[in-house]
């Protein structure tokens, strides 16, 4: 979500500032811009779509669509790609899925660098009646989603084309919400313009088009951005990673580089013994037997977590300066723990009341981890946790909130001080722009309902072929918490197959 908050600056005191005289005319007509506010989003995105995920559960994609549909138009065009492009792909329809997301790009590309000309709206309502702007994780699975659309349509060569944007996709939305935020709140986001997911899937994909250099980069940058981020974002470096780049690099002649890779990301190389010696893990890295199919199943589980609605009040003393709201809101944010102290032996003039998005605990995953087995074969293959959008929200949200704040608390301050100056035209004026105040004054809590929590790679070398397949999903302790079968996928000989299974 692209954010228009600056560091605090002072401004102009604006007309109503420099002609006290026309305060109250002015207040009136934000009265009536309110309400017109008001009326416009009466129904939150989250109500809208209180349906979509239940149905999804039940598999009712014809409902969810049509939910979709019902709540599409005003301010969440965006998020109504975005749904529906996802909802289209369990659905089996993968054509209408990619041109659905294709509809979201577009829309997302068309709302990049608009927050100017919104941010007056926002101000005198909520952040909610403003065009939504999709967070940085949201827009890299959108490549993802038509790539593997792509595989499912017979057309890999179109996939290979998304797998390259994805990353650079990613890249672009981190670098614009860290342009929106204060230096001393970036943090962790900085470390995540990297996706390790996505560049290890974009490797298999090269390497699945025999573009073996793009493979082995897009390895060993997945490789350091595992050993970077894994700890994190809650991810687990894959065993199967190693194989990818020993077996690039053997192909290649690339032994200095696959060396410099295994001492870059030693987690990664964990259990591929002493590589710096020798290319014994070269020699380990087949893909199984002559003329087997490479499977790669991604395993999406849960909800991404939503977010909440939380209340927020903080104190205005009499006499206090109220041309730079920003200034203000900074400093009220800054010293948020501290406005009490602040208040003492200064009179309170009035309590405001916002309403702030708080984005809601996840810090326990439906399911700890995945197993795959195939037919009547003994053994199974463990799954690596290589997505948790959970956590990547959280990185996400805690770099943005400040900026988030402060604009709630300048918004806040607005309507106040809006009310005060209707109140001098007397109780009832007052009243109403009090009123209306308090009509509006919502947090803005949408996102993309029916993204996964987790996704789950599992790697398999099987015979070409027909294969029914028997997923496993463990719970906290280990056990297998519940089955799934996957029946049908067909592997292709000496070639690989990229599949994906949905577990709401």
């Amino acid at each position: 979500m692209a954010l228009d908050i600056r560091t605090p600056g002072r401004r102009s005191p604006g007309i109503a500032g420099r002609f006290p005289g026309i305060r109250a005319r002015v207040a009136a007509c934000l009265a009536g811009a309110v309400m017109l506010a008001a009326l416009a989003g009466c129904a939150g995105y989250s109500a809208k779509m209180v349906d979509l995920r239940p149905q999804l559960a039940t598999g009712d994609y014809v409902g969810a669509l049509k939910t979709i549909d019902d709540g599409a138009g005003g301010h969440d065009v965006l998020l109504t790609w975005l749904e529906r492009g996802l909802v289209l792909r369990h659905a089996g329809r993968f054509a209408e899925s990619n041109e659905a997301f294709a509809a979201a790009e577009r829309t997302a590309d068309s709302l990049f660098g608009r927050s100017l000309a919104e941010g007056a709206v926002a101000l005198l309502t909520s952040d909610a009646n403003v065009a939504y702007r999709a967070r940085p994780y949201e827009m890299a699975l959108v490549p993802y989603y038509k790539a593997l659309n792509y595989e499912d349509l017979g057309q890999p060569a179109e996939a290979v084309v998304e797998a390259r944007r994805a990353s650079q996709v990613l890249a672009k939305y981190v670098d614009a919400t860290l342009g929106a935020v204060r230096e001393q709140d970036r943090g962790d986001l900085q470390k995540v313009r990297n996706d390790a997911f996505l560049l290890w899937l974009s490797g298999m994909l090269y390497e699945a088009d025999g573009e073996l250099n793009d493979a082995f980069i897009a390895y060993r940058n997945a490789a350091v951005a595992f050993e970077q981020n894994a700890g994190l974002l809650g991810l687990e470096a894959p065993a199967a990673l190693a194989g990818d780049l020993a077996r690039t690099a053997d192909r290649l002649g690339f032994v200095p580089e696959l060396r410099d890779a295994a001492v870059a990301s030693p987690s990664v190389f964990a259990d591929c013994g002493d590589t710096t010696a020798d290319l014994r893990i070269v020699r380990a890295a087949g893909r199984g037997p002559a003329g087997t199919g490479e499977l790669v199943l991604m395993v999406e589980t849960g909800y991404v977590p939503p977010f909440a609605q939380e209340r927020i009040d903080f104190p205005v003393f009499k006499g206090q300066d109220d041309e730079d709201r920003e200034r203000w809101g900074w400093s009220l944010w800054d010293g948020r723990d501290r406005w009490h102290a602040a208040g003492a032996g200064r009179e309170v003039e009035y309590w405001v009341s916002v309403a702030a998005p708080a984005l809601q605990d996840a810090s326990v995953a439906p399911y700890a981890g995945v197993r795959v087995s195939a037919g009547t074969a003994r053994g199974y293959a463990v799954g690596t946790r290589a997505v948790d959008l959970g956590r990547a929200a959280r990185v996400t949200f805690d770099a943005e909130k400040p900026a988030i704040m402060v604009r709630t608390i300048a918004r806040g301050l607005t309507k106040y001080l809006a009310t005060r100056s209707a109140g001098k035209l007397g109780k009832g004026a007052g009243f109403l722009a009090n009123l209306l105040g308090a009509a509006t004054e919502a947090a803005d809590t949408r996102s993309w309902l029916t993204l996964p929590r987790q996704v789950h790679v599992v790697r398999l070398a099987l015979p070409p072929g027909r294969h029914d397949l028997r997923l496993e999903l463990l719970g906290a302790d280990g056990r297998v918490a519940r089955e799934v079968n996957l029946d049908g996928v067909v592997v292709r000989p000496g070639a690989w197959t990229f599949a994906s299974q949905r577990i709401f």
